[in-house]
């Protein structure tokens, strides 16, 4: 199955039945909803899923209390996206209401019949060192000491600090996944980008073997992979090579750099190799940002010729 993420066009098209008319012309299979739709577009959107329930469904969704969706989490150099609300707080009220989100997004899941929420688990609370591992990658230094240097001190940092959040992560975890046994939903955890964001590629091992036999499975997303091996994280076959077993869907869009959500086949990855470790019986989805319809449209043809 070959798909296509809302974030396309959730944050320029407010309103849902046109955003729905988008996509469709796109001749994607299906739908993935992410988590950039507000309440109103889901609603829209509700009576035209009924048909072709989407794919999968991004956590969390609709997005919470706003009135402008929240932007795609781009790279933006110095800065940082802080997730207030996450199944990671140290907070025990924060976290609780990551989980009442999370069980919102999962009641929705059953609505529209989608099989698969997509988990986003939070982060680690501690000083962002991004800026200045994506400032040498600019550079060109990722090869020399300096680079490997401020890795180690990125890393260091993040694990005086995680032990105490990946509790938080087991304790949200054993409560969805009881939830999501008794609702017939396939919760999935989700590679992110940063050093900081949970899970690290240890900690998703760590997460299974303490979840054996739930409803758990793992999400890939191979722009965020790709983006660990850039700043020096962690090789980017690694998580496909460690956690095929476990897998359920990917999310493939493209890096320029370290820019992500472009289209496939526009950017640095090599997508022999990509495709060469996705197995053919996984939901793949076109998770991008940039591009017009007719591209999207060349780049759907571009991973279909991988997938027939």
């Amino acid at each position: 199955m070959l798909a296509i993420s809302t974030l396309w066009n959730a944050l320029k098209q407010p309103d849902g039945a046109a955003l729905f008319d988008e996509l469709k012309a796109l001749g994607f299979e299906t739908i993935e909803l992410s988590q950039h739709l507000t309440h109103e577009q889901v609603e829209q959107l509700k009576p035209l899923l009924r048909e072709k329930p989407p794919c999968s469904i991004h956590n969390f969704c609709p997005s919470p209390n706003l009135s402008q969706p929240p932007t795609p989490g781009n790279r933006a150099p110095g800065s940082r996206r802080h997730e207030l609300v996450h199944l990671a707080s140290l907070n025990t009220d924060e976290r609780k209401e990551a989980i009442r989100r999370t069980v919102r997004t999962m009641e929705l899941a059953v609505e529209l019949e989608v099989p698969i929420v997509v988990l986003h688990l939070g982060e680690v609370d501690t000083y962002d060192r991004s800026y200045l591992l994506e400032a040498l990658y600019d550079y060109g230094e990722r090869e020399f000491e300096a680079f490997s240097k401020k890795v180690t001190e990125a890393t260091e940092w993040r694990k005086r600090k995680q032990a105490k959040h990946r509790d938080a992560v087991f304790r949200s975890l054993d409560e969805l996944n009881e939830r999501a046994l008794r609702m017939h939903l396939h919760i999935a955890i989700e590679n992110r980008p940063r050093y900081y964001q949970i899970p690290n590629f240890d900690e998703v091992g760590l997460f299974f073997q303490e979840f054996y036999g739930s409803p758990m499975r793992y999400w890939h997303d191979v722009a965020h992979a790709a983006m660990q091996e850039c700043l020096g994280l962690c090789r980017a076959a690694s998580w496909l090579e460690a956690y095929a077993a476990h897998l359920i869907g990917v999310n493939l869009h493209d890096l320029q750099g370290i820019e992500a959500y472009h289209l496939p086949g526009t950017g640095d990855l090599d997508w022999d190799e990509v495709f060469a470790q996705v197995p053919a019986d996984v939901v793949k989805v076109l998770e991008i940002q940039h591009g017009e319809a007719r591209a999207v449209r060349e780049a759907r043809e571009f991973c279909q010729t991988y997938l027939s």
